[in-house]
């Protein structure tokens, strides 16, 4: 890696940190990218995959709150 790569990361690093400083900001971080990993894992093993079935179960087994 070079030392601007590492410096960008760097730069993306800290601009990610100041945007959760706080604990519910980093939660609803996760709720809003959650499912689109599932989506891209499930995707990725050749799974169906169903945004709205996976938002669906996710809020009947409260998983996720706030879906």
């Amino acid at each position: 890696m070079t030392k601007v790569e590492i410096q960008r990361l760097k730069q993306s690093l800290t601009k990610w940190q100041e945007s959760h400083a706080d604990i519910n900001s980093l939660r609803k971080a996760y709720r809003e990218k959650v499912l689109g990993w599932v989506a891209d894992s499930m995707e990725f093993e050749r799974g169906s995959v169903d945004i709205k079935r996976l938002r669906e179960l996710l809020k009947k087994e409260k998983i996720v709150p706030g879906l």
